[in-house]
């Protein structure tokens, strides 16, 4: 079976193939340079990861290694994102129940609590709450995958899920749910980008042997 180099040489080599088939297509039809280029780019870069993804449930891969990396990454600026996001209403929530307690306290003649600032309690939350869903990533990617050569190696399955991906994308952009909706061209190029994720996969599976 050829090792994660050959699998990254040809990943490689198919994106930019795929880089400039894609690129191209996009503005022979829509005449549009920057959405040929956003494809360009995007096709390029996904069907590289696609080239790579199906040894993604080896949990010694390299695949792996790098998706457990990029996953915790997310995470960490996921968490982040949403504690700046709505850090006035975690400060508050953290001030409420701090005060609670010391007015009871006090009340009771037990002392007063701590003078503990909310927002380095919400701090804490947060980097608590990245690191134990960080570390979570490897055990459920292996929960997910379960077995080397397993769904992620199957043409079918792998086809099925890029579709529904690309369907769940084109509704999530669409007037549907969005109130305006983008521009359709903008929607062909979001889909034609996941697309090319599964052009990458046919190049891993079939230096494998396994599309047919």
């Amino acid at each position: 079976m050829p090792n994660y180099p050959t699998h990254a040489r040809w990943g490689r080599i198919g994106a930019v193939v795929i880089a400039f088939v894609t690129g191209g297509a996009l503005f022979a039809v829509f005449e549009s340079p920057v959405l040929a280029l956003a494809g360009a780019a995007g096709g390029g870069a996904a069907t590289f990861v696609g080239a790579l993804f199906p040894d993604i449930d080896h949990h010694k891969s390299i695949p792996r290694r790098k998706a457990v990396k990029a996953f915790q990454v997310l995470v960490w600026l996921g968490v982040v994102a949403l504690a700046v996001l709505s850090w006035d209403i975690l400060v508050d929530g953290i001030e409420t129940a701090l005060v609670g307690p010391s007015e009871t306290a006090l009340a009771e003649g037990l002392g007063s609590a701590p003078d503990i600032p909310p927002a380095f309690v919400v701090s804490i939350v947060v980097l608590l709450a990245a690191l134990g869903l960080a570390s979570l990533v490897d055990p459920v990617i292996g929960l997910v995958t379960r077995r080397h050569r397993g769904w992620t190696h199957s043409v079918p399955i792998t086809f099925v899920l890029t579709a529904a991906v690309a369907g769940a994308l084109w509704l999530a952009t669409s007037d549907v749910i969005l109130a305006d909706g983008l521009a359709v061209e903008h929607q062909v190029t979001v889909v034609s980008v996941v697309g090319t994720f599964f052009l990458g996969i046919l190049i891993h599976l079939g230096l494998d042997g396994e599309i047919i």
